[in-house]
């Protein structure tokens, strides 16, 4: 069985470079989703994401996705991701999330996730990161 935590790295390099779809081949066809937004499939919110990213409003050159934090305790396994919406200026704005994956085996039987939007001039003095 592949290491838990090798598997959403993969699946995080597909969603860092657009390639969506590609990586519900870790996820189980019955995977529960826990989106408060969205009451849909992983599939449906995979495509979700796929029409947000050809949004030309959604749409920035100098966008950086990144995975800050990786846990894993057994069958979950926790990340920490970061969507900035200008790598050169983080404090511009953009998405840190919290996403929580439950395996049965090497699949990903169910997912929760936690956003929070990133704003300009935060009162945090220490900033979002």
């Amino acid at each position: 069985m592949q290491d838990r935590k090798s598997i959403i790295v993969e699946n995080f390099k597909f969603v860092g470079s657009g390639k969506f779809k590609e990586g519900l081949r870790f996820f189980a066809p019955n995977c529960k989703t826990h989106n408060p937004y969205m009451n849909v499939s992983i599939e449906g919110l995979t495509d979700a994401m796929v029409a947000a990213s050809k949004d030309p409003s959604m749409q920035s050159p100098n966008a950086e996705f990144k995975v800050q934090q990786i846990l894993a305790d057994g069958d979950f396994v926790a990340a920490y991701t970061t969507l900035l919406s200008n790598r050169s200026q983080p404090g511009e704005g953009g998405l840190r999330q919290i996403h929580l994956f439950r395996f049965k085996g090497d699949k990903i039987v169910e997912y929760w996730d936690v956003t929070q939007q990133i704003m300009p001039n935060m009162p945090n003095a220490g900033g979002a990161f």
